[in-house]
């Protein structure tokens, strides 16, 4: 039933990102380990996609299962290996933000949803949402819908980890990655996994996460404790992981 489960789990996700195939062509390359990237929203999951092609081309020994949004630890295969990336909350929060402001553009293009538009009409700017976090008056309200109404604003990194709270002692990964030194971690991730080939990250701007946010307002002290409040679970699991990645050196 749990492998089944995983089964139309993984479809769904390579489906999402164009590839449909059947699974039976996964399940040929017996004689490699596969390892799973546990793919964190707005967390390096472009590059991580670009890696995963070479190296699934030219490795004898790995495969690299690149995941969508919708895959969790617990729906992976309990037997097999996996890695993630995390990135600062903050951060995270004005990706996802201008992300779907700009509706996925360059690299995609999805509409805005009813509540997506409802909420970028109340809220041009992150630094908005952000400040308006907490109040205690109708846009408090405003910006607590908000924050629900964007994938990548209204999940927590810690969610992609429900129903695994001990995972880093129960069942660690290969690696954890961090966005804000991505190539120094995919170094140390591919050592640890046993990596056979070589390859090179993307230079493209979407894929690099080089966005432009001059032309926007800096996110303020009170937008940051807003921020740290509404995401203590994620500040919470980068410090258990960063202790978890100390323990291994």
């Amino acid at each position: 039933m749990a492998k089944n489960r995983y089964q139309r789990r993984l479809r769904r996700s390579l489906m999402a990102m164009g590839v449909d195939i059947k699974l039976r062509r996964v399940a040929r390359n017996k004689g490699r380990r596969r390892i799973h990237f546990l793919h964190i929203g707005k967390t390096a999951g472009t590059q991580m996609k670009h890696v995963a092609q070479q190296v699934n081309a030219q490795s004898k020994t790995v495969t690299l299962v690149k995941h969508g949004h919708d895959v969790f630890l617990k729906d992976l295969p309990e037997d097999e290996a996996y890695f993630f990336c995390m990135r600062d909350p903050i951060s995270r929060f004005r990706s996802g933000f201008y992300s779907r402001k700009r509706k996925g553009q360059p690299k995609t293009y999805n509409e805005w949803t009813d509540y997506e538009r409802a909420a970028f009409e109340t809220f041009e700017h992150a630094n908005d949402l952000a400040e308006a976090l907490f109040a205690e008056d109708e846009t408090g309200l405003r910006a607590f819908g908000a924050m629900k109404s964007m994938r990548h604003t209204a999940q927590n990194q810690s969610d992609w980890f429900y129903c695994c709270g001990n995972f880093l002692q129960v069942r660690p990964p290969v690696w954890i990655l961090r966005q804000e030194s991505f190539a120094q971690d995919l170094e140390k991730f591919a050592s640890r996994a046993g990596l056979d080939v070589a390859y090179h990250l993307s230079e493209t701007p979407a894929h690099a996460h080089r966005n432009d946010y001059s032309a926007v307002p800096p996110l303020s002290e009170r937008a940051h404790e807003n921020l740290r409040r509404w995401y203590a679970q994620d500040f919470e699991l980068i410090r258990a992981c960063e202790s978890w990645r100390a323990a291994q050196n």
